[in-house]
C-alpha cells in the first residue's frame, strides 16, 4: 500500500479497549504519523505499523517507527513514553528522512549528483510517436551539451513547503486568488474549484506526498527563499537538464525507467477501476496501488538514482516554452527561449493521472506561470 491514506476511527480505539481481557494492566495508544505504513516499536518489539490503535500493557516504553524506501534511505521516529491502566494516549509522530549510513537527509542534502555531456534531445528513433515540439530542424533529435549539476532525488514534498510557508509567511497564487484546479468527481476533466490549494487538492496527501498545486510563480519564490537560507545556488532544471537526468544520463530511452514495463506512479489500471469513463488511454495491464499522488521515493528509482521522474506529479522547468524552439536551440546548455511577459513555462514527465504518451521522456507540455494544477509540483537542481 503505497500512497492510501485511511483515517482511523477513534471509536475503534475505545470499543477495543473496552473488550480487552483486564487479567493484566493495559493502556489504549493511538499512533498518528506523517508516513503512512511506518513499523511500529515498543521496546525494539514490532506490534503493527502506523496510523493505528494499541493496547499494550502499562509501563515505559521506547517508541519508534521506521519505514525503508527502495533507495536504502528510511524514516525514523523516536520518543519515550509511559502509559497507564485506563489511559488512552495520542502520539503525533512526524518521521524524518535518513541515509542508509544514518545521515540525516535534509532538503539541501537529496540531490544526486548529475555528471554533464553530450546527448541527442527530443524526437529520436526511441522516443515513440514524437509530437511537433519534439522535432528538431531536420524532424528528429537535436544534439546538445549539459554541464555537471545537481538534481534533487525527490520531488519537493507537503512538509518541505510547508516549512517555506510557515518561516517565509507566503501565500499561494491559489490561496491568494481563492481557487485552483481540481480533477471532477468523474475524472475526466479537471475543474477550477473554490478552496482548493496545495491544502486541499482534491484527493488525500500526508507531508511525504509531492506537493500540488503550486505555480511556477509559487515554486521560483521556493528557489529563492532556500538559495537566500543556504547560500546555495538552489533553481529549477532547465528543460535540457531535466531530460539528460530523466534518461538516466540521455540515454537512448523513451520512458525514465528505460524501454519496458513501466515502475512509476502512472495511470493504470487502478486508476481506470475509479474513473471508468475516464477517456484517455492507460497502461493496459499496470497496477502501481496509486489511484492519486505516492510518497516520494516508493518506487525504484531510474539508473542515476531519481524517483518519479516518469508520472506522479509534472515538473516545472526554468525554460519558457515555444513549440519551435528545438528547431533553433543553442548545443551548449540551452536555457529556452527569450522571456516575454506572460510566457508559458515548461512542465515535464506527466502525472498520476496520465496516458503512456505523456510520460515519455521526450514529451513537452507547458502552463502559464500562475498556473496551478492538481497534477503539478516541482523538483530542485543546484549548481554545483
Amino acid at each position: 500500500n503505497r500512497s492510501c491514506i485511511y483515517p482511523v476511527p477513534f471509536l475503534a480505539l475505545i470499543f477495543l479497549f473496552a473488550c480487552v481481557d483486564h487479567a493484566y494492566a493495559v493502556a489504549g495508544l493511538r499512533v498518528k504519523c506523517n508516513v503512512e505504513g511506518a513499523e511500529l516499536f515498543l521496546n525494539g518489539k514490532s506490534i503493527g505499523s502506523c496510523p493505528g490503535t494499541f493496547t499494550p500493557e502499562t509501563g515505559r516504553y521506547q517508541l519508534e517507527l521506521r519505514k525503508d524506501l527502495a533507495d536504502k534511505s528510511y524514516y525514523y521516529y523516536k520518543t519515550d513514553i509511559t502509559l497507564k491502566d485506563g489511559d488512552v494516549q495520542t502520539v503525533d509522530a512526524q518521521l524524518e528522512m535518513f541515509y542508509a549510513d544514518g545521515r540525516r537527509a535534509g532538503i539541501d542534502r537529496e540531490f544526486v549528483y548529475v555528471q554533464g555531456g553530450e546527448y541527442e534531445m527530443g524526437c529520436g528513433r526511441w522516443a515513440g510517436d514524437c509530437e511537433g515540439d519534439e522535432k528538431g530542424k531536420d524532424g528528429g533529435s537535436h544534439k546538445v551539451k549539459v554541464n555537471d549539476f545537481y538534481l534533487g532525488k525527490h520531488e519537493v514534498t507537503v512538509g518541505q513547503w510547508r516549512k517555506f510557508v510557515e518561516d517565509a509567511g507566503y501565500r499561494t497564487d491559489a490561496e491568494k486568488e481563492g481557487k485552483g484546479y481540481v480533477l471532477n468527481s468523474a475524472g475526466d476533466s479537471a475543474e477550477l474549484r473554490n478552496g482548493a490549494s496545495w491544502k486541499n487538492p482534491g484527493f488525500p496527501q500526508n507531508d511525504r506526498h509531492p506537493v500540488v498545486l503550486i505555480s511556477w510563480n509559487d515554486a521560483d519564490a521556493f528557489v529563492k527563499w532556500l538559495s537566500g537560507k543556504t547560500g546555495k545556488v538552489y533553481r529549477l532544471p532547465t528543460e535540457a537538464e531535466w531530460e539528460y537526468a530523466a534518461r538516466s544520463g540521455g540515454k537512448e530511452y523513451r520512458y525514465s525507467w528505460g524501454n519496458g514495463s513501466p515502475s512509476d506512479n502512472i495511470a493504470g489500471e487502478e486508476v481506470k477501476r475509479q474513473f471508468p469513463k475516464r477517456p484517455w488511454p492507460i497502461w493496459e495491464g499496470y497496477d502501481d496501488g496509486c489511484i492519486y499522488t505516492a510518497e516520494v521515493g516508493n518506487f525504484k528509482p531510474n539508473e542515476i538514482g531519481l524517483h518519479d521522474m516518469g508520472g506522479n506529479v509534472w515538473e516545472w522547468c526554468s525554460d519558457c516554452y515555444a513549440d519551435d524552439y528545438y528547431k533553433n536551440s543553442p548545443y551548449d546548455n540551452p536555457q529556452g527561449p527569450g522571456l516575454r511577459s506572460g510566457s508559458p513555462r515548461v512542465v515535464r514527465g506527466g502525472g498520476w493521472l496520465h496516458a503512456p504518451s505523456s510520460v515519455r521522456a521526450a514529451n513537452r507540455d507547458f502552463n502559464s506561470p500562475s498556473s496551478r494544477r492538481h497534477v503539478v509540483g516541482f523538483r530542485l537542481a543546484m549548481t554545483p
